[in-house]
């Protein structure tokens, strides 16, 4: 497998605290770079607000193939 940022320990830092948004950020970023890296179809990704769901919490949905899936995002600490 090619070198990963994530497990080859060369990643940047994250900010702390997180927000919702960088969560949003880091899956987004966290998929493109398995499918570019696995050959895997390249997933369609929108935020809630981009799909225009009326949903309090943040979250993304995410589109594979005819598959659709929706993440919602919720600081529990």
């Amino acid at each position: 497998m090619a070198e990963h940022p994530i497990l080859d320990g060369t990643s940047r830092k994250l900010p702390e605290p997180l927000s919702e948004e960088d969560i949003e950020d880091l899956l987004t970023e966290a998929l493109g770079l398995h499918a570019e890296s696995t050959g895997a179809p390249t997933p369609r990704i929108r935020t809630f607000a981009e799909s225009q769901l009326l949903l309090k919490n943040r979250g993304l949905v995410i589109g594979i193939g005819s598959q659709e899936f929706r993440v919602s995002i919720v600081r529990s600490r």
